[in-house]
């Protein structure tokens, strides 16, 4: 029997827990927050012209960071102590140290997923993260070496925490419309009944009002959710059930865009120097750091 699953579309941006405060901004008091957003080393402009193919000096590049603004703890925007707004994370605290490191010059332009897919196909000088590459997107993107290796998190109200695939049998999840997680319980629970939504901040608010039993997220996502409402439990799945599905996270960008080869050195550079796992630890713990992995991943592809 197949998986009983339905799809609701709405926006990611609708509702968003606060990092360490658990405020909830509504819909309204994000309404500003749409237009284009500039961020890392200094102003720029969505387009501009790339580096040559394998430059590793982007100066002067101009690039345009595509993706969701409600991804805790990837990037969230967190209001500050006069009341504006600040998107941070653990890709801004990346893209910012490679953006230091080469060179170049970035924008952050907020989009829901699907949007972003499109928008980085469609031009040479967007990037977006962090992304799963699969022989699917191969073909339309390229992508860097991994940069993080993501567990599955199963967060759930109440009760023990929920980590391996048989205490997840029988009951009613939700995930994110199109993620590896959304192909992972399709492959791995076709059984259970699955419901989708087109951001985390919404599956989150299905869990919490029981409509559901558990999120299916990213493991790290699940943290800052669960830290910011403690009402919620948060499992890890063991990566030897999890592996054949969720691979490492990269950079993608168009296929044939000229700064990626630069990005995959430099990625490579940061694992190795130990900044990577500075900043993992910054944003999740010691859970998810590269630790004496990180020699292998700074040079596998």
């Amino acid at each position: 029997m197949n998986a009983s699953t339905h799809q609701i579309n709405l926006s990611r941006r609708g509702f968003l827990t606060l990092l360490g405060t658990g405020a909830v901004l509504s819909p309204i008091a994000l309404a500003g927050c749409g237009a284009t957003q500039q961020t890392g080393g200094g102003s720029a402009a969505s387009t501009g012209s790339a580096a040559s193919a394998g430059s590793s000096d982007l100066s002067g590049v101009k690039l345009t960071f595509v993706g969701d603004d409600a991804f805790a703890p990837f990037r969230s925007l967190v209001t500050q102590k006069d009341g504006s707004q600040k998107l941070e994370g653990l890709d801004i605290d990346v893209v910012d140290e490679m953006a230091r490191r080469l060179g170049f010059e970035y924008e952050f332009e907020p989009q829901d997923f699907a949007a972003t897919l499109a928008s980085v196909q469609s031009s040479d000088t967007s990037f977006t993260m962090p992304m799963s590459a699969n022989d699917e997107r191969r073909q339309t993107f390229d992508f860097t070496r991994g940069y993080y290796q993501p567990l599955v998190g199963a967060l759930s109200k109440g009760g023990e925490p929920l980590q391996s695939l048989d205490a997840l049998k029988g009951k009613k999840l939700t995930c994110t419309t199109g993620t590896v997680q959304n192909k992972f319980i399709t492959a791995a629970l076709p059984d259970n009944e699955l419901t989708t939504f087109d951001g985390g901040d919404q599956c989150l608010q299905e869990v919490l009002a029981g409509r559901v039993d558990v999120y299916i997220c990213d493991g790290a996502e699940g943290l800052t959710m669960q830290q910011a409402n403690p009402e919620t439990v948060l499992g890890l799945l063991p990566a030897k059930e999890t592996d054949e599905y969720v691979s490492v996270y990269r950079i993608m960008a168009k296929k044939g865009a000229s700064f990626i080869p630069a990005f995959n050195d430099c990625v490579g550079e940061i694992i190795a120097d130990g900044t990577m796992d500075t900043y993992i630890a910054k944003w999740t713990n010691k859970d998810f750091v590269w630790g004496d992995r990180a020699a292998e991943a700074s040079k596998a592809e």
